[in-house]
């Protein structure tokens, strides 16, 4: 979020201000800096939840194979070992 009100609010006035005022083009480096730590920021975040959801998406996979297994070996033990039925 913090990104987007920097690029769409803060950049555009400030490189408008800028153009008419010398003295504004130092606040608009630091500005972009800013941005630029943000964004590192924001990089690391979106790293951590892709982790985060590829260990719930491999879980979840494991829960639905063990309850299939499950599932099978209950089929199994409600048939008859001698005699199937039609």
């Amino acid at each position: 979020m913090q990104c987007g009100f920097i690029d769409f609010v803060c950049a555009f006035v400030y490189k408008e201000f800028s153009r008419f005022h010398v003295e504004i083009t130092p606040m608009l480096e630091r500005l972009l800096n800013n941005r630029k730590e943000w964004n590192a920021l924001k990089e690391v975040h979106e790293a951590k939840l892709a982790v985060i959801e590829e260990a719930n998406k491999a879980k979840e996979e494991a829960a639905q194979k063990g309850s299939a297994a499950k599932q099978a070996g209950a089929a199994e033990g409600s048939q008859s070992k001698t005699c199937i039925l039609s």
